[in-house]
């Protein structure tokens, strides 16, 4: 044996010739080795003016004569480097981090955090790494006070960053609370670890709390139609003229729009399609200042530029509900304009929905009828035909007075199409609206007799 198997210190040969040259180096290992200090870890090449004091520990980008060397210790002795391979336990004190280390037989690791530096990785009867810098594997983990209190701190880079706490079910996530790439506080569920449903959400401006899986919770739609399923006119898809009413309460923007519908999916090809919201027809003075949350169902295609009054916004593409959160500006008051375009391209989407806050909830319709009456306010078209079929003196009128299924916005237009008439003093027929609730049929004999009047195609329109 011609060294020791600890530290490799060279050993005295019998009859050795020089023997102080052995033992000096022996001793000069000792006095680098015993109480070892290094200058860093990191320094990738050897300085340029070493001392007999320099000593390293190679990183695994160690250049020049550090080269190939990564985890050995680099000592520079008698004016030239020597290397030496650590062994398992052995310690070193990391000058340039003020920090105690130990080779486990794979890596320089912090032995314990003793400044304010702390440690980059720790791990506790587990392996940490760069994701995961503390690991901690037990079956309980305790955070106790100090005398006082004990408050956990998340702390994120910005509004659209991540702090939460997750839940794992074998590596795969199941549930999730905190702040998840927004500043209201939410509560999320999962079945696979993919697909992921909000349960709660705590709106951060107001503390408003929305349960966005449970429909008996839903807030209410401030727009009508927002499904797309009522169509009085009878629009079949393709192209609208700019203002044109397509589905009831849609009509394409000042640029026109092109759309279908398949079922409940809205497929919006070009253009914007809008709705005027009556504030007042919501027992609402006005949406200026009052947070709005704009959501559909199943974006796809690419993302959709939302418009609510002067204010704008974008839903991006995904599954499930997605929504952007809009606030009108002061000027905004009035019937509020809520537009929908593609960003670029056509887009797919279902279910519209306007509500108040921060925070969109679930898809939660009204009964059918109610939605068609709320439709009927703007515009009602009856069906059907209108018949006045009466006796009457010359130049005497007929008149059958129609009541209006709900209150209209305002009195409205009335257009209608006539498919008979007899003994009708020229043109002196027609439908008239005299208020939102009430309007009449007519009809003026030309001669004594019988007087005939049928009108068709009857539209009651009181749109903004």
């Amino acid at each position: 044996m011609t060294v020791t198997p600890r530290l490799s210190l060279p050993l005295l040969a019998a009859g050795q010739a020089q023997k102080h040259v052995t033992h000096n180096d022996a001793l000069v290992r000792l006095d680098a080795l015993i109480h070892l200090v290094v200058d860093s870890r990191s320094q990738s090449a050897p300085p340029g003016s070493p001392s007999e004091l320099s000593a390293y520990i190679v990183p695994a980008d160690g250049t020049g004569i550090f080269a190939g060397r990564a985890g050995q210790l680099a000592l520079f002795e008698d004016g030239g480097w020597i290397f030496l391979t650590p062994r398992v336990g052995w310690q070193a004190w990391i000058a340039d981090e003020a920090e105690h280390t130990l080779w486990t037989g794979t890596e320089w690791r912090r032995a314990s955090p003793l400044s304010g530096l702390g440690a980059e990785k720790w791990g506790v009867n587990a392996t940490a790494d760069d994701s995961n810098r503390l690991v901690v594997s037990s079956e309980a983990s305790l955070f106790n006070h100090a005398g006082g209190d004990h408050r956990l701190k998340l702390n994120k880079a910005n509004a659209g960053a991540t702090a939460s706490v997750l839940f794992q079910s074998n590596w795969s996530g199941r549930a999730e609370f905190g702040l998840a790439g927004d500043d209201d506080f939410r509560v999320k569920v999962s079945p696979d670890g993919a697909a992921w449903h909000d349960a709660l959400a705590i709106d951060r401006a107001g503390g408003g709390v929305a349960l966005p899986g449970s429909p008996w919770a839903a807030g209410q739609n401030l727009l009508i139609n927002g499904d797309i399923q009522i169509n009085q006119r009878g629009f079949a898809g393709g192209a609208l003229a700019a203002g044109a009413y397509g589905f009831d309460r849609w009509k394409a923007g000042a640029s026109g729009a092109n759309l279908s519908l398949s079922g409940f999916t809205v497929s919006l090809n070009t253009g914007a399609i809008l709705q005027p919201v009556e504030p007042a027809a919501w027992g609402i003075s006005s949406f200026a200042g009052m947070t709005l949350a704009v959501s559909v169902e199943g974006l796809s295609g690419g993302d959709l530029s939302v418009r609510v009054g002067s204010q704008s916004g974008t839903i991006s593409a995904g599954a499930g509900r997605r929504f952007v959160a809009l606030t009108p500006a002061p000027g905004d008051s009035g019937p509020l304009a809520v537009s929908l375009a593609p960003v670029a391209g056509a887009v797919s989407f279902a279910r519209v929905k306007l509500e108040i806050g921060r925070i969109a909830t679930h898809w939660s319709p009204r009964p059918i009828g109610a939605e068609q009456q709320l439709c009927r306010r703007y515009h009602w078209r009856p069906g059907g035909t209108v018949l006045i079929d009466a006796y009457q003196a010359a130049g005497a009128a007929a008149r059958q007075t129609l009541p209006l299924p709900v209150p209209m916005r305002t009195t409205p237009t009335v257009s209608y199409g006539i498919s008979q008439d007899i003994n009708v003093q020229g043109s002196d027929r027609g439908i008239v609206a005299s208020s939102p609730e009430w309007a009449q049929a007519y009809v003026t004999a030309q001669a004594l007799g019988r007087v005939r009047a049928a009108f068709d195609t009857i539209a009651f329109d009181a749109e903004l």
